[in-house]
């Protein structure tokens, strides 16, 4: 079926490899989606309709209709590719929701979107960062930040920064890059001289 699936969507006989290894089940379906939708130039609108749609897969309806028996396989196919192009989804990406639920697989769907994403974000040379901070960054601030995180990630890799607001860590700043993790914020160093206070090491 995903041979079928390559051979609808594209004119070439010969697939394009992720740029990175993806494994299991799911890695199979992402690399038929990533070949058929690099084929098609479809790669970036792919994207973002399975990043819109996974916002979907928590609804109570869609969970409902994802794991009901009652509806055949093929009905939810139907239904998914009729949706999918209504909502101005490339067909890429209407097709391969299609493909999943006729083949039973709709419950491994949110981790097949989350492998593409993290797929494309190796097809850009991306290094996905997220600082947390207090208060919104100045631009002076995250010009600095991102020239400073450019030194912990690969030669070349781009930084996609994510900024997050939470009033509660006080200030500092909660730094995320790839596998690593810095509590740089006052309310961290508040916590940890609290529970020296507690032992009597202060």
């Amino acid at each position: 079926m995903l041979r079928l699936f390559m051979r609808t969507m594209t004119t070439s006989t010969i697939a394009v490899k992720p740029p990175i290894s993806v494994f299991g089940v799911e890695g199979r379906y992402v690399t038929a989606l990533y070949s058929a939708a690099s084929q098609k130039k479809q790669l970036e609108a792919v994207e973002k309709s399975l990043r819109d749609f996974r916002k979907l897969l928590t609804k109570p309806k869609i969970v409902d209709f994802i794991e009901t028996s009652l509806i055949s396989r093929a009905a939810k196919a139907k239904l998914l590719i009729e949706a999918g192009k209504q909502a101005g989804m490339p067909d890429t990406a209407a097709n391969f929701l299609g493909l999943v639920a006729e083949n039973g697989r709709l419950k491994m769907l949110r981790r097949m979107i989350n492998m593409f994403l993290s797929v494309m974000v190796a097809h850009r040379n991306e290094a996905l960062c997220e600082v947390i901070t207090a208060e919104p960054l100045d631009e002076a601030t995250r010009k600095t930040l991102v020239e400073t995180l450019k030194k912990f990630v690969k030669s070349g890799q781009n930084i996609q920064l994510t900024e997050k607001v939470r009033p509660s860590i006080i200030g500092g700043m909660i730094v995320g890059i790839e596998d690593k993790h810095i509590d740089m914020s006052i309310a961290r160093k508040v916590l940890m001289y609290s529970e020296l206070l507690k032992i009597g090491i202060l």
